[in-house]
């Protein structure tokens, strides 16, 4: 059965003001889409842009106060109507090509759902030159598809799910303190992952 396993601490051990957000996702159930209309709900087409483009648009779907329905469609974007509003994050392109990628072609290769297989994901945003004062991630696994869309559109659905409970995922999409996001998708036979990559410079 599809799990999803989340925490959040502070990163006492590197610095007090520091806080942690982890979730990790082999996928929670999917949430049932809200009545939409054509006037309130925006789609865009997975073969208009670049997986990583196709993402933040969920992303930010959800982050605004919109809703991201089953066939990958926005109702309410920006509107604050679903949940509370918080301003789009911005795409940083180091981020996805230094860290993001990086660490879903391992867990893609590897066959593993982890955020620790290359230590922390702080860890690895410094090791690539990021100096973070904030920092989360996300990380979406799916086994036995080949279609990275709808694998991606599956990952956020779960993440999304997660907001009656308040769960890590959700909590990450949320968090105004974010600024910046890489997003890193790679495939590996059937095996398709999802990294996102929260970052606030110090």
């Amino acid at each position: 059965m599809p799990s999803a396993h989340h925490g959040a601490q502070p990163a006492s051990r590197r610095r007090s003001h520091r806080a942690i957000a982890l979730a990790l996702a082999v996928l929670a159930l999917l949430a049932i889409a809200p009545a939409a209309t054509a006037a309130d709900t925006t789609t865009l087409s997975p073969d208009q842009v670049s997986p990583e483009a196709y993402y933040l648009r969920l992303l930010n779907c959800s982050r605004t106060g919109g809703y991201v329905n089953a066939d990958g469609s926005c109702t309410g974007y920006g509107s604050g109507r679903y949940s509370s509003y918080v301003r789009p994050i911005t795409f940083n392109w180091g981020l996805t090509r230094n860290v993001a990628r990086p660490y879903a072609k391992l867990l893609a290769t590897k066959g593993k759902c982890d955020h620790f297989l290359n230590g922390d994901p702080g860890d690895r945003m410094r090791r690539a030159g990021y100096h973070p004062s904030w920092w989360g991630e996300n990380i979406g696994c799916r086994d036995g598809s080949t279609n990275v869309y709808s694998s991606i559109l599956a990952s956020h659905r779960a993440f999304q799910a997660e907001k009656p409970s308040n769960g890590g995922h959700w909590r990450n999409i949320k968090n105004s303190k974010f600024q910046f996001v890489g997003v890193g998708i790679y495939r590996y036979g059937s095996r398709v992952r999802l990294v996102v990559d929260l970052y606030r410079p110090a």
